[in-house]
């Protein structure tokens, strides 16, 4: 059964964008396999969404990251859209900013733009920034 909209709880959408990894250069990788083999792949939306709730958790505890309700819309390996409740969009954007390694790779995060809608949010990765 859905909900009426105006018994919904609002929503606010996160346009975000990985910054690109500089510390390769300090620590080089291991070449041609050794323990960081598996991790040349792209980032999936599995792993964000794993390192989103580590992060929560270990920023607000349980109570506090269940009231943010972060929710990962879509990430394409370097872009995506996060949701949460209207109401903490500042927690939901210190839980991004803590991010600092994704399957033990150096990952930092950018908020490029809060919107109510997600075709508003969509509009963030057209603009030339």
């Amino acid at each position: 059964m859905r909900l009426l909209p105006s018994l919904r709880g609002r929503k606010r959408y996160l346009a975000f964008r990985m910054l690109p990894d500089d510390a390769d250069a300090i620590m080089p990788r291991p070449a041609g396999g050794g323990i960081d083999a598996s991790c040349r792949g792209a980032l999936s939306r599995r792993d964000l969404t794993f390192e989103l709730d580590r992060s929560s958790q270990s920023l607000f505890g349980d109570a506090g990251s269940s009231e943010c309700e972060i929710r990962v819309l879509s990430f394409d390996g370097m872009e995506g859209i996060v949701s949460c409740v209207h109401n903490e969009t500042v927690r939901t954007r210190a839980v991004l900013a803590t991010i600092y390694e994704i399957r033990n790779r150096h990952a930092s995060v950018r908020v490029i733009g809060v919107s109510g809608t997600v075709k508003g949010a969509k509009r963030f990765f057209s603009e030339k920034r």
